[in-house]
């Protein structure tokens, strides 16, 4: 999600849009430093990242066929906005479910004394981890809002002053 946050911001021309969508781009950053130190302490795995594809089902194709629409737009306009952001919207909703469920099988697979005592992990402090960053991805979904008002607010300002061009006597 941070590439693809990036990407969007690198393309978007209302500066303030620009700088929403690289905060949500860093903090995604964050979230995937974090989730791959969790990864190689708790975690001696075998999963591949081509098994990804796999693991997240649908989310997978979404954020893909996503990705290869952005890649096809140049620059990204005030009308293509959004719907971006509407499905921005809908793909934090899906990775926040996910992180949540995640939390939540790894919470039970290492309660075992054995699991704990054998990579000295914290339960509780992963816990917060995860609870941050599903509080963050809530938090980008509020920053989504923002910019469809951003957005409806400038195409009504848009839609006025065209208005008056075409009937100065209203102005």
């Amino acid at each position: 999600m941070a590439l693809l946050y990036e990407v969007l911001a690198a393309k978007t021309e209302l500066p303030l849009i620009k700088s929403l969508l690289s905060y949500i781009s860093i903090d995604s950053k964050k979230h995937a430093v974090t989730l791959k130190g969790i990864s190689d302490s708790i975690a001696k795995t075998k999963t591949k990242p081509k098994d990804c594809e796999k693991m997240l089902g649908e989310i997978w194709y979404i954020t893909g066929d996503f990705r290869k629409d952005i890649a096809r737009l140049e620059r990204i306009g005030d009308d293509e906005l959004p719907e971006l952001a509407e499905r921005l919207t809908v793909l934090e909703g899906l990775f926040g479910e996910e992180y949540h469920v995640y939390a939540q099988l790894k919470t039970l697979e290492l309660m075992a004394k054995e699991v704990q005592q054998i990579y000295n992990v914290n339960m509780e402090q992963l816990k917060r981890v995860f609870s941050t960053i599903i509080e963050d991805e809530d938090r980008h979904r509020e920053v989504l809002g923002d910019i469809k008002k951003i957005i409806a607010q400038k195409e009504q300002e848009r839609v006025r002053k065209n208005s008056l061009k075409r009937h100065p006597r209203l102005g």
